[in-house]
């Protein structure tokens, strides 16, 4: 029997950041700060073969298939640890194989190790559910999410600049007289039913009759298994976590659930940007700058600043402004970084994106295709220039 599973996590971009790694307890090891997850980002097919004979104790083995834009060094360890994490007896005696389909530059900011590992992580969950029905396992996914955004810290707590489709008490509550509609954060997360009452996929995860065998990995297991295999490959801190939760996200506490919160920022949802985005430079290894003393200083002083003048008026003006200026502050910009931001600075707000040497703006919108128009053509002079939409989703499983 082999089990399929197919999943796509966003890409993301960081605008500012400040480092919290200095806790043993790497669920805590995070950042805070902002950024902007996208409609591009990386494809995972999985194909599992469980054990077929009990008590067979051989490794995992595991064939890996990683293709992405340009050449780059693939990391292994990333992958695996993933697998040996989501997989029933850390992967003993299972054999799987793993395509990855990157869409965008790896080492420039784009979040692409977070994006391979936590789409290889929902890849082993819809494989894992595969024996369930399309439909069943898409509910199933929502409830588990839900739930696991609904968790709350006690450090930096924040008061939501929004709330959900459906309040944390009534996700927990379940009684039907609770679930009365209240403003919603533009998230698909709930169905409809007669009388127009909602009902969410928590809810429906208490009555479905789809198999709830033990052993099966859960949303939280897919995001502390991806967030613990991007933090020890130091690929990034935050990116995990950002792109599981989707649209333009603040990350007010450093970590994952229940450690780390993350809120997001409000998206015209009637005219939405998009996102241009361009390499100006070679590639930067996160690591070089995590395990820079002096350039962390400098960073946690210019992201704690950003933050909290972008909780002071959340809005993509106030995010702009902000990374800008974080850019600059903490010594990271690059002279074509600052040439290409300056290039455009008539036509839109544009900044660096961390860590890399490439560049994104908000384009379109309320603004018009004219204004997309004109800065794709004056950043065409120096390189390729990408153009998506915001991703609002996050990560999710493909079925």
């Amino acid at each position: 029997m082999v089990l399929r599973g197919n999943a796509f996590c966003p890409g993301h971009i960081t605008a500012f950041f400040s480092i919290h790694d200095s806790t043993d307890n790497i669920l805590m090891k995070g950042s805070r700060g902002a950024g902007v997850n996208l409609s591009l980002g990386a494809f995972t097919n999985v194909a599992l073969e469980p054990p077929k004979e009990q008590g067979v104790r051989t490794p995992l083995e595991l064939k890996l298939d990683v293709v992405g834009l340009d050449a780059f060094e693939i990391d292994r360890s990333l992958y695996e640890n993933v697998l040996l994490a989501v997989l029933p007896e850390n992967g003993t005696g299972w054999k799987a194989s793993l395509k990855v389909r990157l869409q965008l530059p790896v080492s420039q900011g784009f979040g692409m190790s977070a994006a391979g590992a936590l789409s290889t992580a929902i890849a082993v969950w819809e494989a894992s559910y595969c024996n369930i029905p399309g439909w069943d396992r898409r509910l199933r996914f929502k409830a588990q999410q839900e739930r696991y955004f609904s968790m709350k810290t006690s450090e930096f707590r924040i008061k939501p600049i929004k709330r959900r489709l459906i309040s944390p008490m009534q996700l927990y509550m379940k009684r039907e007289k609770d679930l009365e509609p209240v403003p919603s954060s533009g998230k698909a997360s709930g169905m409809l039913e007669t009388g127009g009452s909602i009902r969410t996929p928590t809810r429906w995860l208490g009555e479905s009759q789809a198999d709830s065998s033990l052993g099966l990995p859960t949303y939280s297991d897919c995001i502390a298994a991806a967030h613990r295999a991007d933090i020890l490959a130091k690929g990034g801190l935050g990116d995990v976590v950002a792109a599981a939760r989707g649209g333009i996200e603040m990350r007010l506490a450093p970590g994952i659930p229940p450690f780390g919160e993350v809120h997001t920022v409000p998206v015209e949802i009637h005219a939405p940007p998009s996102v241009a985005m361009m390499v100006v430079g070679h590639p930067i290894e996160t690591k070089t700058i995590l395990d820079n003393p002096a350039r962390r200083a400098k960073i946690n002083e210019a992201g704690e600043d950003a933050l909290k003048n972008l909780l002071e008026d959340p809005n993509l003006d106030t995010l702009m402004k902000e990374a800008s200026q974080f850019s600059m502050a903490s010594t990271l910009q690059s002279f074509p970084v600052r040439a290409a931001i300056g290039e455009v600075g008539k036509l839109a707000k544009a900044s660096q994106i961390m860590v890399g040497n490439s560049v994104f703006a908000f384009v379109g919108g309320t603004s018009g295709m004219e204004q997309v128009k004109n800065v794709v053509e004056v950043w065409r002079k120096r390189g390729k220039v990408t153009v998506c939409d915001i991703d609002l989703i996050g990560a999710r499983p493909i079925n």
